[in-house]
């Protein structure tokens, strides 16, 4: 008898776990391990484009679904078969996007405490450092403790640390202090954060060829990476488009290195600041390296020093203001040419100050690189080896050489607010 009651009470329990993960949305659907049809609505299940009231979906349609789901542009024809949604579950990124979904989706059961305005100092004991606690421990900040209701309470270094872990991941300024920005995030109720990671895994998906690697540039972290098979291979710090000329976002190809570029600034930048320049420093062209290049007969007049701003705008009808290759140019020692609308190029700079600012939205539009001829070595090593060779003997060189690429790679530059960094954290940005 007392076998057959704890037999029932067991079952009764589990009926009810079921019943409560049902009811919070984070059951997925229940058909057996390795079928393909399973796989396809587990990825559309995590990209939120079924639930669990869904009924049975043949694979076909499922595929259908997944790619109305994730190519929404009109202009984008793109689409996937069942077996290329198969190799990309395998891929690292994917594996981390979706795993990461999975567990924001469990924290939505929670009714999610929000955080009062305090002033923290090491040894304060108040109600909301639990609660802050508590959030860390679930937001992956701090290790889970076993500590009394008193202990949960009090602002310890354990808890400071974990905040300051958070500030980082959120780009927020380090200080172990509840300011405007980190009570903003931290509050942050996790079906916003599942939204923010579907984006990313969709963005994941386009780039389903495993075989390749991307070039990926974030807009919002001002940072230019290389991926193979959801692994970072290269990452360097970039300089992107100022509020005033916010570089776009675009999907391209890297097609050529550039040695030694010359420097055709567009009449924005003549009129916005060149001619400013010129106004405060009558020698300014000449300064740096400037010259007037003919349009009909391409012959260069480099005679600029002390031309007054009447002078200047007159030739400009007629002739091209080039600034010459050398330590002065604007672009450096390299430019990278990626096809584009907008004559959008990444670049060399001979001001490497900038890439210690934390704010790096200082451009034009274009990209500067911290590293180029990092970027511009791991392009080359993808060409033939007589390519690799001359390109390093135009290094040695002043002169003007372009280095068209067999091996081109694709580029996204986006804004993206979620990503995983290179140590493997989930990076968010909320403003």
């Amino acid at each position: 008898m007392k076998r057959e009651s704890f037999l029932y009470r067991l079952f009764i329990g589990i009926l009810l776990i079921s019943i409560s993960a049902v009811a919070h949305g984070d059951n997925e659907p229940n058909l057996p391990a390795g079928n393909l049809n399973l796989q396809l609505r587990k990825i559309a299940f995590d990209l939120g484009a079924i639930d669990n009231s869904s009924g049975l979906i043949n694979d076909e349609d499922l595929v259908n679904l997944l790619n109305k789901n994730i190519f929404t542009s009109k202009k984008n024809n793109h689409s996937l078969s069942a077996n290329q949604y198969m190799k990309l579950v395998e891929r690292k990124d994917i594996e981390f996007y979706r795993g990461k979904i999975k567990y924001y989706k469990s924290l939505e059961r929670y009714q999610w405490p929000m955080i009062a305005p305090i002033k923290l100092r090491l040894g304060l004991r108040v109600k909301e450092v639990a609660k802050l606690r508590w959030l860390l421990v679930k937001l992956g900040d701090i290790e889970p403790h076993n500590l009394s209701a008193y202990r949960e309470s009090i602002y310890d270094p354990s808890v400071e640390e974990g905040l300051k872990r958070f500030q980082k991941r959120h780009g927020i300024t380090v200080n172990g202090k509840l300011g405007t920005l980190t009570l903003s995030s931290i509050n942050t109720d996790p079906s916003v954060r599942v939204a923010q990671l579907q984006r990313a895994l969709k963005e994941s998906l386009k780039r389903f060829d495993e075989e390749k690697e991307y070039v990926s540039v974030n807009l919002i972290d001002y940072t230019l990476r290389i991926s193979k098979n959801g692994i970072e291979q290269l990452n360097m710090p970039v300089i992107v488009g100022k509020p005033t000329s916010r570089t776009p976002e675009l999907s391209t190809v890297v097609t050529s290195i550039t040695i030694n570029p010359t420097w055709t600034p567009p009449a924005s930048i003549i009129y916005q600041d060149i001619i400013h320049q010129v106004e405060k420093q009558p020698n300014y062209l000449k300064n740096n390296d400037f010259v007037l290049r003919d349009y009909e007969t391409g012959l260069e007049d480099p005679n600029l020093a002390g031309m007054d701003i009447a002078s200047l705008k007159t030739k400009l009808k007629k002739s091209a203001l080039v600034q010459r290759p050398g330590i002065k140019n604007a672009l450096g020692q390299f430019r990278f040419t990626i096809p584009n609308t907008g004559a959008i190029f990444l670049h060399d700079t001979p001001n490497k100050s900038l890439f210690k600012r934390a704010n790096r939205a200082l451009s034009h539009g274009c990209i500067r690189l911290s590293e180029p001829e990092l970027f511009a070595n791991y392009l080359i090593n993808k060409e033939p080896q007589e390519t690799q060779l001359l390109f390093k003997k135009a290094l040695k060189n002043s002169e003007t050489i372009h280095f068209r690429l067999t091996s081109s790679l694709p580029i996204n530059i986006v804004y993206q607010s979620i990503w995983i960094d290179k140590n493997g954290r989930l990076q968010i940005r909320d403003s």
